[in-house]
């Protein structure tokens, strides 16, 4: 079997392209007949022995989120405007800079020809979510499909929202630690060992506590590379060990008990899994498979377990509330508003009521612990360049003491 591209007219005269699998071209032909078209030309296609490696390459390293984001908002507001599917992709080809976006485009056509609903083409690609090929089969089957990519959309642009929204607010603390620690790093490494020798030109020796750091100094100086392996070697380890299944299972178990965190961690989890609750459920996609998307959703092995055992439940007929509760994951009053959500009938608006609320709580967190740790920062700071300054003052007072 090989692949062939062909171009046909349909029966009101239109031209068609696509690609089919076939013994050979006299084969290719009669089956374009018997589905109504007239070919027109028929031909190898080109890269088919290349497609799949080429592909992979493609979805793997080339299409990035911030595309995704981009191709759906942008698929969405052109079906809005009237455009077919078809069409919109081509507008977004034509009109990209980005090589690999305007292969992407490309590639959905082709798929979107050989017959390919709009949610199973885009199902091919890794950087779809489950969620996000669910609500646009909903969308597809309910006739509707670009009101639901604009849910998707505005699902999209709300976590990357509270991304930016974590990341802006950790950016000054950094750059507070990174200059503190240059500026250390510069007082030890270059104004210190002009004091050492013009002490040991007066045939005096450095205070201890000097000496000390002067020696910590040059022997980090003269042991480049092993001072390097020490001091990146662990923590490199460390991330090593935690990316494979065993590290990472440790790691989700013992995140969700630290003081700080525990409480980031479960306000951060109860926001992203309600919130993707929400946008499922409202828009037609059953609970069972909502809660199993949910489970993916989630980024601690903890959440995705409990959240699979209340999959099983549901299927089981029971209620997904209470094998949510009593685990210390969730907190109890998002627990008892899906509760009286699952007795009243309208899991969706209760789910997205709570994604609002711990949204905000999270980002109340956020604030706290970034106004705790910008003093905590500059505290050690000044403790480190208080130390070197006191050092040099001492130094100081040293030679004056000689000099006299």
């Amino acid at each position: 079997m090989s692949l062939y591209s062909y171009t046909a007219l349909d029966s009101t005269n239109a031209t068609k392209k696509g690609v089919l699998e076939e013994i050979d071209k006299v084969s290719a032909a009669r089956r374009l007949m018997r589905q109504g078209l007239r070919p027109l030309e028929i031909k190898e296609h080109r890269h088919a022995s290349k497609s799949p490696i080429s592909l992979k390459f493609f979805e793997r390293k080339k299409l990035t989120k911030t595309d995704i984001e981009f191709f759906t908002t942008q698929i969405a507001l052109l079906l809005n405007a009237g455009l077919s599917i078809d069409a919109a992709l081509r507008t977004m080809k034509q009109n990209s800079q980005k090589p690999a976006f305007r292969e992407f485009t490309r590639d959905m056509e082709r798929k979107l020809k050989e017959g390919k609903s709009f949610s199973e083409a885009v199902s091919d690609y890794p950087q779809f979510s489950p969620m996000y090929v669910n609500i646009a089969r909903a969308g597809e089957e309910g006739g509707i499909l670009p009101a639901m990519l604009l849910k998707i959309s505005e699902y999209q642009k709300t976590f990357q929202e509270l991304g930016q929204f974590i990341v802006s607010a950790a950016i000054y603390p950094l750059i507070l630690l990174i200059v503190g620690f240059i500026a250390v790093t510069i007082l030890v490494t270059t104004i210190l060992p002009r004091f050492e020798v013009l002490f040991q030109g007066m045939g005096q020796q450095l205070p201890f506590h000097v000496k000390i750091l002067m020696d910590g100094a040059a022997l980090i100086s003269n042991h480049m590379i092993l001072s390097a392996i020490a001091l990146l070697g662990p923590p490199i380890w460390i991330v090593y060990y935690f990316k494979t299944a065993k590290g990472r299972q440790y790691f989700d178990a013992k995140v969700i008990e630290l003081p700080i965190i525990s409480g980031f961690i479960r306000e951060l989890e109860t926001t992203r899994i309600f919130r993707t609750l929400e946008v499922l459920v409202k828009n037609g996609v059953h609970l069972a498979t909502s809660l199993k998307i949910c489970s993916g959703v989630a980024s601690n092995l903890a959440y995705q377990q409990l959240l699979k055992k209340a999959t099983r439940a549901l299927k089981e007929g029971q209620r997904i509330a209470p094998k949510l509760q009593g685990q210390g994951l969730f907190p109890d009053l998002a627990v008892d508003l899906l509760a009286i959500g699952e007795e009243s009938g309208s899991v969706g608006e209760v789910c997205g009521q709570i994604a609002e609320f711990y949204e905000t709580e999270l980002r109340v967190r956020v604030k706290r612990v970034i106004a705790l740790i910008e003093p905590l920062f500059i505290l050690m700071i000044a403790v480190g360049a208080g130390y070197v300054v006191v050092s040099m003052l001492s130094v100081i007072l040293s030679i004056n003491d000689i000099a006299n």
